[in-house]
């Protein structure tokens, strides 16, 4: 009898202390091939742009790179040099010019570009001209120089300040602008005089409407106008630093600048254009045809067509992706850029935050958690998107959302965030780590990963750290059950939990691994090189989306997975 209450009682306690039921987890019996079905082209920061039509222009930016707009997609140009290009001026197709750092000017002919020789080292920061044989490029040192039947020619300055920018209406209209406020016009005798400037602010750029309205603008918001005489400052409506400003016609101008900021203006009253987008800094506008482009950095290149400003490249990172059973997947990312999948196509979507987003999780389309920097929490109820009281003002990196509607969310310096259904608040991990990644199967079985093999396990009320066999940074976690957590990190560590020891696994590859998630019997990573790959139990095999760069994060979905990554890059496995 002793025996038979004693076989009961750890039948009850053993019952009381089982795992629960191992996740279901959707996908297809085998994937075959990924399909990089969005990308950014570049993650360069694009400093200039020109355009000839509304469907034909070109931008340039750091590493010579120089993209093309045919009017459907942006296309890279090769180019024979990996200077920083500043300023872009074309007359046609054969008489386009780009005007780069180390002396470089580049000339477009017969579809090439080539390098002219220029006589000088400095940088050349702008590029401009009238027509085919009457170009000027400007630059520091006080350089300006001018092109001639012969080549390069310098021109006499009157100081050795930077010049960022040059605009002009005829060869006897020219004006220059540069540093601590200094105005040039040209030209008298071939010769440029400096003209008295009402600002000590830098100028990185100059336009004039056609009409007699010529602008400057610059640094801290800063706007000059000549109209009658000489020139003033008009009242702005941003504080942003404005490297570049256009215009289309009298009384019509349009700046760009830091923070995705677009201002426009008829010369002495501006205001802010709304924008869709990440919201990075933009350093070059032009308009031709109608329709306005603006580039800026991580290949950011945004436009005016249909009415309204809204990214057509960008090649910023995105961070995480959600992609629920009942509705629309959508990716996070850089700047607040985000993308969702609507009828198979993966469109800008705006979200109400200029910070970087890093995590995104919920149960459903209609119930979702996106978390990044500065402490931001936002929470979608279905229709709209709102910002959350954030307890840590800091990076927040990756969040979870429990089966019984709870959430964790994690981040640097050992923070963890825990949902109570009213509020979030601060649970002590007992860590300074920088915790990358959180998964849990419920909420008394909650695992987050970070830097120097930092592994912690919440039970409900306390987190613990498990010693795990690596010191690599690691940045994603997954599993099935609490006996059965994949983990994976820098420099190839993969590892499996069974619920009493870790196992190392012969990795796939030395680079990074930054995501992992079950698909049927399989487990799957993303990481370096645009790669994903498959663990059957037994060997690794690869797979290639011909990114050229990292995949960071991953969700499931019926038919396969999608992961997402640098470039802003979409790749989907099936």
């Amino acid at each position: 009898m002793v025996r038979r209450s004693l076989a009961v009682v750890l039948l009850l306690l053993t019952a009381c202390l089982a795992d629960p039921p191992a996740l279901a987890v959707p996908g297809p019996a085998s994937i075959t091939a990924l399909t990089l079905v969005r990308d950014g082209r570049t993650n360069v920061s694009l400093l200039a742009v020109w355009a000839l039509t509304a469907n034909r222009a070109w931008a340039g930016g750091q590493g010579g790179v120089i993209l093309a707009w045919n009017g459907t997609d942006w296309r890279i140009e090769p180019t024979p040099t990996q200077e920083t290009i500043a300023g872009l001026w074309a007359a046609d197709t054969d008489a386009a010019y780009a005007s780069a750092s180390g002396g470089v000017l580049l000339h477009r002919v017969g579809g090439n570009w080539v390098s002219e020789p220029t006589g000088t080292t400095a940088t050349l920061l702008d590029v401009w001209g009238l027509d085919r044989n009457r170009i000027w490029a400007v630059g520091t040192n006080g350089t300006v120089l001018r092109r001639t039947a012969t080549g390069w020619t310098p021109m006499s300055v009157p100081l050795p300040a930077e010049i960022w920018g040059i605009w002009g209406s005829s060869e006897d209209a020219l004006v220059a602008v540069g540093q601590n406020g200094v105005l040039l016009e040209c030209c008298d005798g071939g010769v440029w005089q400096s003209v008295p400037s009402p600002t000590n602010a830098v100028l990185f750029a100059v336009v004039g409407d056609g009409a007699g309205r010529v602008v400057a603008v610059g640094g801290n918001g800063t706007i000059l106008l000549r109209d009658v005489g000489s020139w003033r400052v008009v009242p702005s409506p941003t504080s942003v630093n404005l490297f570049d400003v256009w215009s289309d016609g009298p009384g019509r101008f349009v700046a760009v600048g830091d923070g995705g900021r677009i201002i426009s203006g008829d010369g002495v009253n501006w205001s802010v254009v709304p924008t869709t987008g990440a919201h990075e800094n933009l350093r070059g506008v032009v308009a031709a045809g109608g329709r306005h482009f603006a580039a800026g950095w991580f290949g950011t290149i945004l436009d005016d067509s249909g009415g309204s400003w809204h990214p057509t490249l960008d090649g910023g990172i995105l961070y995480d992706v959600h992609v629920p059973a009942d509705g629309p997947a959508i990716a996070v990312g850089s700047g607040g850029l985000a993308f969702q999948r609507v009828s198979g196509a993966w469109q800008n979507v705006v979200l109400p935050t200029s910070s970087t987003l890093y995590g995104i999780a919920g149960p459903s389309a209609r119930a979702r958690l996106a978390v990044g920097d500065s402490g931001t929490i936002l929470r979608f109820d279905g229709a709209n998107w709102r910002r959350e009281a954030s307890p840590y003002p800091g990076l927040l990196r990756a969040v979870w959302w429990s089966p019984d509607n709870r959430a964790m969310i994690v981040g640097d310096n050992g923070t963890a965030l825990a949902w109570d259904g009213a509020a979030w608040h601060a649970t002590p991990t007992h860590s300074t780590a920088f915790l990358r990644h959180v998964w849990g199967s419920e909420w008394a079985d909650v695992w987050a990963v970070g830097d120097s093999g930092t592994v912690l396990r919440f039970d409900g009320n306390e987190w613990h750290r498990l010693a795990a066999p690596t010191t690599q940074l690691l940045r994603g976690v997954w599993g099935r059950s609490p006996r059965d957590v994949w983990v994976v990190g820098d420099s190839g560590a993969a590892l499996h939990w069974d619920g009493r020891a870790w196992q190392a696994l012969a990795s796939p590859t030395n680079q990074a691994l930054r995501a992992v998630h079950g698909i049927g019997s399989d487990i799957f990573v993303v990481g370096a090189d645009g790669k994903a790959w498959r663990w059957s139990g037994a060997a690794w095999s690869e797979f290639d989306s011909g990114l050229p760069g990292l995949l960071v994060a991953m969700d499931v979905e019926p038919d396969g997975f999608v992961a997402v990554g640098e470039l802003s890059a979409i790749v989907e496995g099936k």
